[in-house]
């Protein structure tokens, strides 16, 4: 007769319990297993070594020892904390082994446990199909579906917030990027800007002195002139005053610069968009020069 359906027991460790009782039946010995679960680690572990199943006292002792094989202290386990669960449990196998023999009715009668026992295997095959807890577990099948439930709702919230969070961050990364490139642009402009500014500047700084150069009237020797002025003279070449002067001959040195050697300049040209440019075999010129930065300016003292 089995009267009792329990199959396992959970006890919780308090630091000084080593002996513990179950009250199931059990077919051989070998069927009591026990498993240690650590709430630290939250993993099981169904134990092979250190303890005992007394078959005739119903007890587990953990640790535990077949008597007189019992090692050294050191070499045993602590004894179970609070942090610790063990777990008896009956796992027989399922299988019939009795054999009546052949005689009536001992083949019928057989056919019965034999019956049962192809029911148990079958239910054994669905139940290993199934979601289980874990055998340390003490929650019903309601509490452990809603806590199921729980934690995928909960896994489902971090999963959208996280998605919302990386689309946000990388709108915010394209914000900056369209930000950075027209702020890259604006700076693009604003510096062609000052440099066509800057290089009119110069073409019409150039083109205002290369007009006074080429339209330069003949010294007059009772003008009166200032400095900057700009003259032809006899010998051929142009001067500019560097101060006032009356009746100075442009060749004195003191009142005067020659600003070209030659008459003619064949060193620079004008291009198409009015550009001075270097011609095509440049030989020499008395009129322009390049400055430290490579521009073309006007030659500013022979």
């Amino acid at each position: 007769m089995v009267d009792n359906i329990v199959t396992k027991v959970i006890y919780d460790g308090d630091g000084k319990t080593t002996v513990f009782p179950f009250a199931f039946d059990f077919a051989d010995a070998a069927d009591v297993h026990v498993l240690l679960y650590d709430a630290d680690a939250d993993q099981e572990e169904v134990l092979t070594k250190d303890y005992y199943v007394d078959a005739t006292a119903k007890t587990v002792h953990y640790p535990g020892y077949v008597p007189g094989q019992e090692p050294a202290e050191a070499d045993r386990p602590s004894v179970l904390s609070n942090r610790q669960k063990l777990v008896i449990y009956r796992e027989t196998p399922l299988t019939q082994l009795t054999n009546l023999g052949r005689k009536y009715p001992l083949k019928t009668i057989e056919r019965m446990p034999d019956k049962l026992t192809y029911i148990v295997q079958e239910l054994k095959e669905q139940v290993d199909r199934s979601i289980k807890n874990r055998i340390s577990g003490t929650k019903t099948f309601v509490e452990y579906m809603k806590e199921i439930d729980n934690n995928a709702k909960t896994a489902l919230k971090k999963a959208l917030e996280a998605a919302v969070s990386a689309v946000e961050s990388h709108q915010q990364a394209e914000d900056a990027a369209a930000s950075a490139k027209a702020a890259q642009e604006s700076a693009a402009v604003s510096a062609g800007w000052n440099e066509t500014a800057a290089a009119n500047a110069r073409v019409a700084e150039n083109a205002a002195l290369s007009a006074a150069v080429y339209s330069a009237p003949e010294w007059q020797e009772t003008a009166a002139y200032k400095a900057g002025d700009i003259v032809t003279y006899t010998d051929g070449n142009m001067y500019r005053a560097i101060a006032d002067s009356t009746d100075i001959l442009p060749t004195d040195a003191a009142y005067w610069t020659r600003v070209n050697t030659y008459v003619g300049d064949n060193f620079f040209c004008i291009d198409e968009a009015g550009y001075i440019v270097p011609t095509e075999a440049p030989t020499y010129s008395g009129f322009w020069t390049l400055d430290t930065e490579g521009y073309i300016v006007p030659i500013r003292s022979a």
